[in-house]
């Protein structure tokens, strides 16, 4: 019973992993399944340390860092969106720049 519980963050892992790759055309899109791997991780690392009856603080610490990685992920979007005109990730080139 316990290995179904492993194996659905492992699954929404995937998941949001194939989303990630097949979804490139937006940013927010990209941004937004990085987001949904992140909350996969966290529900693991719960579950993990529920499991061996380890101190949560290490979750709250993962929860602390993807909050700070979402945050800087917008405003990275927002300053690109700002300067390119959109959101799509063909017209961010290193070479326009």
């Amino acid at each position: 019973m316990t290995n179904i519980f492993f194996m659905i963050p492992v699954f929404l892992f995937l998941v949001g992993f194939w989303i990630y790759v097949s979804k490139r055309k937006h940013l927010m899109n990209m941004l937004i399944s990085l987001e949904y791997i992140v909350l996969s991780i966290f529900l693991l690392v719960v579950l993990v340390s529920f499991t061996l009856g380890l101190e949560t603080y290490v979750s709250l610490m993962f929860l602390i860092a993807s909050v700070c990685e979402g945050s800087l992920g917008v405003g990275i979007m927002v300053g690109m969106v700002r300067s390119h005109g959109s959101d799509y990730v063909s017209s961010f080139s290193v070479l326009k720049c």
